[in-house]
């Protein structure tokens, strides 16, 4: 599921919820479908942001896996092996 589609639908039911609101008899009932409309409709606008975010947080992580990889050995299974060079490097 994309992020538009996974949007689309918190957006769907945002206005499902906001309907049976409007239906309801009973305040209790009406504040519950009002509330989680509107977090779903927050939900739904985070969504863009949030994959940003991971999106950025994943080519910082990869950067620094390659700053790792140019000062140091790395064995076929992933494992650092500090040079000499780099021996005081955490």
């Amino acid at each position: 599921m994309t992020d538009e589609q996974l949007a689309a639908m918190h957006r769907l039911l945002a206005e499902y919820h906001r309907k049976l609101a409007n239906e309801a008899v009973l305040d209790v009932v009406q504040q519950y479908h009002t509330d989680l409309a509107q977090r779903l409709a927050d939900e739904a606008a985070l969504i863009p942001r949030r994959t940003a975010i991971l999106e950025r947080l994943h080519e910082r992580e990869q950067q620094k896996r390659m700053m790792a990889t140019s000062t140091n050995d790395v064995d076929a299974h992933g494992v650092l092996h500090y040079s000499a060079s780099s021996a005081t490097r955490p």
